[in-house]
């Protein structure tokens, strides 16, 4: 039963309070009788200036909250009176400050968004950002745009030498290497690294995004591509790039090893094949239908009527797709949205209800397919696809893809042979892809290598007249490896014939040591000194050390390798490193070749970060901001 006046207030009870911020909040009686604690409603909290209820949680904080911003002047008059303590009288609410570890986690969060969302560094100035921010935490101190500017450059710092540190410990890196052109008419060049670590993990690091003197010549890729070489360290890459001949004769200037981006390869043979006239003109119409209803919204709504009633759910608020000239996937896109929505089209334009108008009518009618185009579009895709996965494949950043180029080859040509039950259309089609196919894959030594690492398709079962020559590429580049570890054999091999010749083990009579080549491994020298030997006699006492050939050493590792039966169920980086010590030789092969990138994909995604990041709006950014940027956002899930 509550009190006979519910308004009274009382004080915290038993006065254990400690907190100065209950001389303004007390609580109401819930019994009768005195007012202990168990007679008090000690869920709520009301204020004694506004009489405004709180939840009483165990602490004050809301508490001094409202006093702050609700009585910032009353409650200081007040708490003069109450406490009668001079000293005490210049209370202040203000909340307690960040410690400076906390303080720094949430400028790196702050940092963090900054660079991964690619927002203007002016953010930390907008009034309601600045709002939100204080809502969240009053506590936390924005820091100034001055302070954000110097603390992404000291990070830049750190990222790089992670980067570097990286590099360095790595024997063998890849590069991918393309250029563009800005918003302000600026050129620029990308390069991505990529590398196999100590724990056989593949790793991508973005070098920059540089701004380039004059125009993209081969002479200036080559000059500046030496510029990165120096800065970052690199030993001689092997370079992934787009076909263009600029890039070709930039890398016949340095003399590096470069391989052409399998996906350009693979869009010139698509759109070489889609030129076809009968091809071209079943486009152009879908293309002048999709534009139609993309110019009609009241026609747009009625189909989505229709496909409402006609279509699954899944479908059923699908859009039409126009195609891009520069991407043939989106062509192949555009086509199978247009073979999906059909049904709700042709039931658009033969309805009897006067729902779009005549003239929509007859142009949906022009442009539609009739059947035997929208059979040779069903067909087209068909084709298209395969190649749509190929890309996929081949375009993939964080597993290897180059010992995958001839494999995705040999199914590419087995999807486009030729079929008698394909129409006239379909069959050219394919003609030019088989074409195109042949005269752009031609079998380069990176790929081939790449795929002879491969332990699954070592024997070459799907290219069986490459075999020989992938097995003799593999012991040429095995011979020019060298290594170095405890086993090893010192590289001087002694001609001279010892003074005394080596005696045959008696303890264990005739029988004859096992061969440690047959079994596995590698040739080990034993040098069995007595206590009283010298060194200075070695060169004619007998020490047991035997020298053999490097190159019996390779034919015998390469042998090994290829006699090796290798269980399913493992990836070809997981293999590699349970057998690095097997394979000392070509398990650097390994890291060599299977770091090497199939496209130049990597490159072209920093492109895609770079229209972003210099916007129509931000097109004025100083390309020292530019290349930071993009370097810590594409750097940030590894090195930040």
């Amino acid at each position: 039963m509550a009190d006979e006046n519910d308004d009274v207030l009382y004080d915290y009870p038993g006065g254990k309070a400690k907190s100065k911020v209950w001389l303004f909040f007390a609580f109401k009686k819930i019994k009768p009788g005195p007012p202990p604690k168990e007679n008090l409603d000690m869920s709520k909290a009301y204020c004694r200036l506004c009489k405004k209820a709180y939840a009483n949680k165990g602490n004050t904080t809301n508490f001094q909250f409202h006093l702050q911003h609700d009585h910032p002047h009353d409650s200081t008059g007040e708490m003069k009176k109450a406490t009668k303590q001079p000293v005490q009288a210049k209370l202040s609410f203000a909340p307690p400050r960040l410690s400076s570890d906390r303080q720094a986690i949430l400028d790196d969060a702050l940092l963090k968004l900054l660079v991964g969302k690619v927002l203007p560094l002016s953010l930390v100035e907008n009034k309601h950002f600045k709002t939100f921010v204080d809502l969240l935490d009053n506590r936390y101190k924005l820091p100034s745009r001055r302070d954000i500017t110097r603390r992404l450059e000291k990070k830049k710092d750190e990222v790089k030498d992670k980067v570097r540190t990286d590099l360095e410990t790595c024997d063998n890196v890849s590069i991918t290497h393309d250029s563009w052109t800005s918003l302000k008419n600026e050129s620029y060049e990308t390069v991505t690294a990529h590398f196999i670590d100590n724990s056989w993990t593949l790793k991508t690091a973005v070098l920059g995004a540089m701004k380039v003197e004059g125009s993209h010549t081969a002479q200036n890729i080559s000059t500046s591509l030496k510029k990165t070489q120096a800065e970052w360290n690199l030993k001689t890459p092997i370079a992934t790039t787009d076909n263009a001949a600029n890039e070709r004769k930039a890398f016949e200037l340095l003399n590096w090893t470069r391989f052409g981006c399998f996906g350009h390869r693979l869009n010139l043979v698509v759109k070489h094949a889609l030129s076809v006239s009968e091809v071209a003109k079943v486009l152009g119409k879908g293309r002048k239908l999709v534009t139609f209803f993309h110019s009609s919204p009241s026609v747009s709504g009625e189909l989505l009527k229709k496909q409402k009633l006609l279509l699954s759910e899944d479908v059923a608020s699908h859009k039409l797709i126009m195609d891009v000239p520069t991407r043939w996937n989106s062509t192949l896109a555009m086509l199978k949205r247009l073979c999906e929505l059909t049904p709700a089209v042709i039931s658009l334009v033969t309805t009897s209800e006067n729902t779009i108008t005549k003239a929509a009518v007859t142009a949906i009618k022009n442009n539609a397919y009739n059947f035997e185009e929208h059979a040779i579009v069903e067909k087209l895709v068909s084709v298209l696809e395969p190649f749509q996965c190929a890309t996929e494949i081949l375009c993939a950043e964080k597993i290897p893809t180059m010992h995958k180029v001839l494999p995705v080859v040999i199914k590419l040509s087995k999807e486009v042979a030729a079929n008698e039950d394909d129409p006239p259309v379909i069959r050219a089609v394919k003609s030019r892809m088989r074409e195109e196919l042949d005269k752009r894959t031609e079998t380069e030594d990176v790929s081939l290598a790449a795929c002879a690492l491969n332990p699954y398709r070592k024997n070459f079962d799907f290219m069986p007249t490459m075999k020989a020559e992938a097995h003799d590429l593999l012991m040429k580049l095995a011979l020019t490896t060298s290594v170095s570890f405890k086993q090893e054999m010192p590289e001087e091999v002694n001609n001279n014939e010892p003074v005394l010749p080596q005696m045959p083990d008696l303890a264990k009579g005739s029988e004859s040591k096992p061969d440690l080549q047959a079994l596995g491994h590698p040739s080990v020298p034993k040098k069995a000194k007595a206590a009283d030997t010298e060194d200075w006699l070695d060169d004619v006492v007998c020490t047991g050390v035997t020298h053999e050939d490097p190159t019996d050493l390779v034919e015998a590792e390469v042998s090994r390798y290829l006699g090796t039966k290798v269980d399913p169920g493992q990836t070809v980086l997981g293999w590699w490193r349970d057998h690095e010590e097997s394979f000392p030789r070509l398990s650097q092969l390994a890291k060599k070749y299977l770091c090497c990138q199939a496209s130049s994909v990597s490159s072209e995604r920093v492109f895609s970060l770079a229209g972003q990041v210099v916007s129509k709006k931000r097109c004025r950014m100083n390309p020292d901001l530019i290349d930071q940027t993009i370097f810590l956002n594409k750097n940030l899930e590894s090195y930040w």
